[in-house]
């Protein structure tokens, strides 16, 4: 049977990503990194993962278990973030390291610069790890266009929230001149009606709400053919032990990148699944060959 060179072009381009994907899944997200010890938290340059003469590309996210070695080429960089002890460990080349149960042993080259990391920090990687291959598929949540039946993109929504005064916004809906939103606690009791020209509103601050308990919200609209359009939403202010815990680890303007590696999956375990969206994006934006941190960013 003859087989047309497009074909085999195709068929091999196809087999290289395959190939490619599943070597990241194994360093990743293997169902067998369950006894993953470490996470990296940035990579600048070479930095492979190597058993005997096979050597895998190492990316960012990636879970590191015992025995894994990790080899550092000149100009490259490697930052580990261990969550017993909980400390982060940056590796500069060349270097060449074995990851043990308790951090690490030096095969070659300089001794890593050694720091500690929050508690919450630690927590939250640890939890991470522990979890294994929980991201292997992305969860994109569609927010940037309205259907006919319903108002989208409301924010916040299915997350946490630290302000006690938060903005509430939605995407237009054609040909509305108004919206009417509501707000109540969870029990039904209203805290705020208002109607609004555009598509956001800040809380007042004398209606500010309370740290720990969970709300809804409406915003209603008509459409040009007179049918009413309604969008709806549910969060919760983080309690106020929770957010001052929160940020006492929270970075400064112009952090390491590995540090808000950290922050970012740190606010997902807290429930601010909004907040950890906007620092994820972020990152990506730095890093976008980072495939790993722009699938956390399009959850």
């Amino acid at each position: 049977m003859l087989v047309h060179p497009k074909n085999v072009l195709i068929a091999a381009v196809w087999l290289k990503r395959a190939v490619a994907t599943t070597a990241l899944l194994l360093v990743t997200v293997s169902p067998a990194l369950a006894a993953a010890v470490g996470m990296v938290t940035d990579l600048t340059g070479k930095v492979w993962l190597v058993d005997g003469a096979i050597r895998q590309p190492l990316a960012i996210l990636a879970y590191l278990e015992p025995a894994a070695v990790v080899d550092v080429e000149k100009g490259g960089s490697v930052s580990i973030t261990f969550y017993s002890p909980s400390e982060e460990q940056v590796f500069s080349g060349p270097a060449k390291f074995k990851i043990e149960k308790q951090g690490i042993t030096r095969i070659s080259g300089a001794a890593p610069a050694v720091q500690r990391i929050g508690a919450l920090a630690a927590d939250a990687t640890a939890k991470e790890m522990n979890q294994g291959g929980r991201r292997t598929q992305a969860a994109v949540r569609m927010r940037s266009m309205t259907v006919g039946t319903s108002i989208v993109g409301l924010s916040p929504d299915k997350t946490v929230v630290r302000s006690t005064t938060p903005r509430f916004s939605w995407n237009a809906l054609s040909g509305a001149g108004k919206y009417h939103l509501t707000l109540a606690t969870l029990e039904g009791i209203p805290v705020l009606e208002e109607a609004v020209a555009g598509t956001e509103l800040s809380l007042p601050a004398d209606r500010a709400l309370t740290p720990g308990r969970e709300y809804t919200w409406r915003v209603e609209a008509a459409r040009t053919d007179g049918a009413k359009i309604v969008g709806k939403g549910r969060f919760s202010v983080l309690d106020a032990n929770a957010a001052a815990r929160l940020a006492a680890e929270s970075p400064q303007s112009g952090a390491p990148f590995a540090q808000r590696v950290r922050h970012a999956i740190t606010l997902e375990a807290a429930g601010l699944a909004e907040e950890a969206r906007d620092l994820w994006r972020e990152l990506a934006r730095e890093r976008p060959g980072e495939l790993a941190v722009l699938n956390r960013a399009q959850q």
